[in-house]
């Protein structure tokens, strides 16, 4: 049996170059999917353009430690709140799609609460339209070029003093650290506020590692299957959280409410057995090849 060939890193300006690469991609891909967004109004492209501004923002993060100090700041807050005022209406949509796949047949109770939501759900769509006409892409845009212009072997080892191979390794290994700590303890029916937590962690991660795949020309797809399986799951149990919050702000009759609490009560224990089940039977443990 031959040994299995050894697998070369891309030398160091390869990877810059596919760094700067990778960025820049979606940077190009958040601005297409806003145009899209803002022609169509349509409830995917919206969708579609939370994520892309959700993998900017991971991309970003890595590449921040190289960049000058300046506009750069303004670029992270400007995309945060992009992402922020699309979340209202995923929320809302997701609720949507909940509740009437278990709406009760007939029920006039259930329709009113389901009218009530699309009329939020229309208030929040006029609000997204406005932040998408505002978004100063251009200005953005421009910090965003001045990034990548300036990334080099001289402003790496200004500013990390390290090799990128070394800086992506200590990465994985800081957004692991939070994931193994939580993990214990996230079964815990009242642990809410760590699932919640170990969610964010575990999509840093992943979204992690999609950059690095394409940087790197490494496949990390058993990792990250695993991580958007977590993900999935863990933003199930998230969702009805979020529910409940909106719930809380609709007028609902007391019948209501309570047939509507008993609804998300029932889908927490579920959500969570199948949690405990993921944990037991796909155990998250630490992986980053080098």
């Amino acid at each position: 049996m031959m040994p299995k060939p050894v697998l070369l890193w891309p030398d160091p300006a390869t990877i810059i170059e596919q760094f700067r690469g990778v960025f820049f991609a979606h940077w190009e891909e958040l601005l297409r999917l806003r145009r899209v967004a803002i022609r169509t109004s349509g409830q995917d492209d919206i969708h579609d353009l939370r994520v892309a501004s959700r993998r900017f923002r991971a991309a970003l993060e890595l590449f921040y430690p190289f960049t000058p100090k300046g506009q750069k700041t303004e670029l992270r807050k400007s995309i945060r709140g992009l992402t922020r005022i699309l979340g209202g209406l995923r929320n809302i949509d997701e609720a949507l799609i909940f509740f009437q796949s278990r709406a009760r047949v007939d029920a006039s109770a259930d329709k009113k609460f389901i009218f009530t939501l699309s009329e939020m759900r229309a208030r929040e769509l006029k609000l997204i339209d406005k932040a998408l006409i505002a978004f100063d892409h251009t200005q953005l845009d421009r910090i965003v070029r001045e990034m990548v212009a300036g990334l080099n072997e001289d402003s790496i080892r200004k500013r990390n003093g390290t090799s990128l191979l070394a800086y992506f390794s200590d990465v994985s290994i800081r957004q692991y650290l939070p994931i193994h700590r939580l993990l214990a303890g996230s079964t815990s029916p009242e642990h809410r506020l760590a699932r919640h937590a170990l969610r964010i962690a575990i999509k840093k991660w992943r979204y992690f590692f999609e950059i690095i795949s394409q940087v790197l020309d490494r496949d990390y797809t058993h990792i990250q299957d695993l991580l958007k399986e977590y993900q999935t799951l863990l933003g199930q149990m998230n969702d009805i959280a979020v529910f409940r919050v909106l719930i809380s702000k609709l007028k609902l009759p007391s019948k209501e409410r309570k047939y509507v609490k008993s609804i998300l009560l029932s889908e927490d224990v579920l959500l969570l057995e199948k949690f405990t089940t993921l944990i037991e039977r796909k155990p998250l443990v630490y992986t980053f090849l080098m």
